[in-house]
């Protein structure tokens, strides 16, 4: 029996590792081009909220190279996250094997974790989120072979080096190293103060790694030129923090979002091919059937045991004071989704570890109603379907357009991601100035305001100058942005002549490129 749950464990890694490998997105973000791009042409490698990550990626292409391999960037350092998915997974069944009975399936966590949608979204796409997951829980795994095995002092050292690590890919993974800082002081008995020191020594490397990069930056070697680095990201004003009814509403959202996938292409989606109707019905019917079996357990809860081990209670009370760290730095930053896509690997953890009475058959219904929700509205249209089009391409008529016409304005949607996909394809890694924002958000700069914009319009005209912008007539999904701003391009626009220029397919329809006269 064992060894068929081994099986299990291993095939349920492979097949979700194999999908991650198999759907990249081909709707990369704004930041997976920038990121694509520094490591492409080595241009700022070392980024303040994640050191390591593009210097991650930059070795890895570097050494494929080295092979004779010659990848497109982008898809080389997605399949890199892909393979760090698939060993967070690994490192996870470790762990649930410390943790659980014999006669407890791993795999059923596995696919519950692997299956979730902020996994899965990460795991195909190039951004700094899955490789620290990974980093982490190698610091959780010896961290908790130090409770089960006699607490060797040597198991708190590696434990402190992989989470510390973690942090240098990712800032955020703080909340998990001090998490297991606080929990190896509550633990270590009559030796508290020793087992601190070993814990906290291997994080020295963090501030050494940010004072070596500072040459990197042409910065001076001072505490407050370090201090400013380390949050350069709170000091640009691209990192911000708060509490309000807004950002609660959104972590509330971004928290079901994490695990199943819901956007404004969902709908779309929908009315575009009819037959995905039944992955929905089967997804809620599943759902159903599990929260039903899950009801009934719970009410023959009394008749389990409280915890699957007795390293499950150690373990479950230190990473859900972890879980509590990521969520409420998560619901300060004003519910960031991509500060939750730990949450399915440390849900796994305390679940599986903490509620034993959990059937087996509900897990296993929702991993499966996960998977296939996320697979027919998230990662399949992902990969094959091209939600925007922002017609920058090598060889590109709006490519070669931007640069041989640098009195000509453009005025895009999404103009940063526009920004980021010229510098990949060029190596410049300062924009054009003739790329703009769209006019909605173009008047919302400081010192702005529709009447200025109009008569910056009218100017530009009257110069000679051509103005385009791709924010009139595009497919309308559901989205943030569509729900905030609305059609507030056209009113802005209202009393010029607009004539389509060029256009850039999408499965939704359209992306326009009109030139206002």
């Amino acid at each position: 029996m064992a060894r068929n749950d081994r099986w299990a464990d291993y095939a349920t890694i492979a097949a979700l590792t194999l999908i991650y490998l198999l759907l990249p997105t081909q709707n990369s973000t704004l930041d997976a081009w920038y990121y694509a791009a520094c490591v492409r042409h080595g241009h700022e490698l070392l980024l303040a909220h994640h050191l390591l990550y593009n210097v991650a990626g930059w070795l890895w292409v570097q050494a494929g190279q080295a092979a004779g391999l010659a990848p497109d960037i982008l898809a080389a350092v997605k399949a890199l996250n892909a393979l760090a998915g698939g060993a967070s997974l690994l490192v996870l069944r470790q762990l649930l094997r410390l943790l659980l009975p014999p006669d407890k399936k791993r795999w059923l966590w596995l696919l519950l974790a692997g299956a979730s949608f902020g996994v899965l979204r990460f795991a195909t796409e190039n951004e700094a989120y899955i490789q620290p997951i990974l980093l982490s829980l190698l610091g959780s795994l010896v961290w908790v072979r130090y409770q089960v095995n006699g607490q060797k002092p040597w198991h708190l050292v590696v434990a402190g080096f992989w989470a510390a690590l973690a942090c240098l890919f990712h800032q955020i993974h703080f909340c998990w190293w001090l998490g297991l800082l606080l929990g190896t002081g509550w633990y270590a008995g009559r030796a508290k103060l020793r087992a601190l020191l070993l814990y906290t020594l291997p994080a020295l490397l963090v501030p050494a790694a940010y004072v070596a990069a500072l040459p990197y930056w042409h910065l001076p070697l001072t505490v407050p030129a370090l201090w400013r680095f380390v949050f350069h990201d709170y000091y640009a004003g691209t990192a911000t923090g708060s509490i309000s009814g807004h950002g609660l509403l959104l972590s509330v959202v971004n928290l079901g979002r994490t695990f199943g996938q819901v956007h404004g292409s969902t709908l779309a989606l929908l009315r575009l091919y009819p037959a995905l109707w039944l992955a929905a019905v089967a997804f809620l019917s599943l759902l159903a059937y599990g929260a039903w079996l899950t009801g009934c357990s719970f009410r023959q809860r009394a008749y389990q045991p409280a915890v699957a081990t007795a390293a499950g209670l150690v373990l479950v009370r230190i990473h859900l004071l972890i879980l509590v760290l990521h969520l409420l730095f998560a619901v300060y930053s004003e519910g960031n989704a991509e500060f939750m896509v730990m949450m399915p690997a440390l849900l796994a953890i305390i679940a599986g570890a903490g509620l034993p009475w959990l059937p087996s058959r509900a897990v296993a219904t929702l991993g499966a109603g996960l998977l296939g929700w996320n697979l027919a509205f998230g990662l399949v249209p992902s990969h094959y379907l091209r939600f925007t089009n922002t017609g920058i391409e090598p060889g590109s008529a709006l490519l070669r357009q931007i640069q041989q016409e640098p009195t000509s304005w453009f005025l895009l949607d999404n103009h940063n991601l526009t920004l980021n996909q010229l510098h990949y394809h060029t190596g410049r890694a300062v924009g054009p100035p003739n790329v703009l924002p769209a006019p909605t958000l173009l008047v919302q700069r400081p010192g702005q305001s529709p009447a200025q914009f109009r008569r910056w319009l009218r100017t530009q005209l009257r110069s000679g100058h051509r103005v385009f912008t791709t924010g009139l007539d595009g497919p309308q999904l559901l989205d943030r942005a569509q729900l905030v701003y609305g059609n507030q391009n056209a009113e802005l626009l209202q009393g010029f002549r607009t004539e389509k220029a060029d256009s850039f397919p999408t499965a939704f329809g359209p992306y326009y490129l009109t030139e206002i006269r």
